[in-house]
């Protein structure tokens, strides 16, 4: 008799029992290298910010859904920002619990990420669809946000924005971190963390009271 293979949960509520299929590894998608821009057909608004738009859009090629995010360039200091946000999303391709971008491209006046769609929305609208989180669900999220802020940290990057609205969800339930605009790497880039920027009620407790440098951290790992 075949024995049946068995599978990680993909629930909060669930505990798998084989601890071997705990371990999650992305594997790169088959499709090939998507660099030509006139391959992706935008089909609606996903959400806005102050950066730009996210767009659902398809890899005509293989009908495969993507998130397209673009963003605005409009002074010379954003250029930075832009390539240290495309330097984090490559990370993606080795963290499971990171958003993760396909390809690039740029134009005179606009920079337009491809990234992975993830199909579950976010957090956000998770926690408004069911009013609240139980502690299963609660402990199920915090933990692999941990382990994609651990995977951050590793590589000297604050991310500087964590809330609901960037915390993206895959079709299987699992965290995704985003939006990396007002993050800082000065592993990679010589620019220090200084200042305070995402929103107030989601900022960490040194940058609420205007810590200078909030590269220190309060409680060491």
């Amino acid at each position: 008799m075949d024995k049946k293979k068995k599978t990680r949960s993909r629930s909060p509520e669930e505990t798998p029992t084989d601890t071997r299929a705990q371990k999650r590894y992305r594997v790169d998608a088959t499709t090939p290298p998507p660099f030509n821009i006139n391959n992706y057909q935008l089909i609606k608004k996903l959400g806005k910010g102050s950066f730009g738009k996210v767009m659902l859009a398809s890899y005509t090629i293989k009908s495969q859904l993507v998130a397209v995010k673009i963003i605005k360039k409009k002074k010379k200091t954003d250029y930075n920002d832009i390539e240290m946000e495309a330097t984090i999303l490559r990370l993606g391709r080795t963290c499971p619990f990171l958003s993760r971008a396909y390809a690039i491209f740029q134009t005179e006046s606009l920079v337009l990420f491809i990234l992975e769609y993830a199909r579950g929305g976010t957090l956000h609208k998770l926690i408004k669809r069911h009013r609240y989180l139980n502690s299963q669900e609660a402990q199920f999220y915090s933990a692999e946000l941990v382990l994609g802020l651990r995977y951050l940290h590793k590589y000297g990057i604050i991310h500087r924005d964590l809330e609901p609205r960037n915390i993206l969800l895959d079709e299987e339930g699992h965290v995704q971190i985003a939006d990396f605009g007002f993050a800082c790497a000065s592993k990679f880039y010589a620019k220090a963390c200084f200042g305070t920027e995402g929103a107030s009620g989601y900022m960490a407790p040194e940058e609420k009271n205007l810590d200078g440098n909030v590269r220190k951290p309060i409680i060491k790992e």
